[in-house]
């Protein structure tokens, strides 16, 4: 039998270090693509500011949920003021990207298909880039953790 040359703490170190590499690479891949991914309008416009891109991810998952998210709710949740929130409203609104209710004062908003259409295209090439880069390390780190919490009868 051949000796074991790595403790577990030095293999769930390496791990843990290729997984945090991973981390570092999709995220500067995602990073790259926000500066680069400027190829049709929609990306322009939702590519053009931290805050439109993470709005662009609220309307879809609103989309998703079969719900509607209210200026007030958007404000709450996204950490900003009601004039950004109801600029970008109205600005997507009129490009067609998002689908508004008014009830009286309420508005309240989600993506419309054109806009779920393109935030399916990113999941795509997101998964793709994930599976490349952090899949593997990520299922590894996991696997590894659940033989460790194991308690062996000898």
């Amino acid at each position: 039998m051949s000796k074991i040359k790595n403790s577990s703490d030095e293999i769930y170190a390496h791990l843990l270090l290729e997984y945090r590499r991973c981390v570092m690479k999709i995220e500067m891949e995602i990073f790259k693509a926000r500066q680069t991914r400027m190829i049709n309008k929609t990306q322009r416009y939702f590519n053009s500011t931290p805050l439109r891109n993470a709005f662009a991810r609220w309307m879809v998952n609103a989309f998703y949920e079969n719900q509607f998210y209210t200026i007030t709710d958007l404000v709450n949740e996204m950490h900003t003021n009601r004039q950004t929130i109801s600029n970008m409203v109205n600005e997507c609104e009129k490009e067609g990207y998002v689908t508004v209710l008014r009830d009286g004062k309420t508005v309240s908003c989600q993506a419309n298909q054109a806009l779920i259409e393109k935030m399916n295209d990113y999941c795509e090439w997101r998964k793709e880039i994930t599976e490349l880069t952090v899949g593997k390390a990520y299922n590894d780190l996991v696997q590894f953790e659940k033989l460790m919490s194991k308690k062996f009868n000898m």
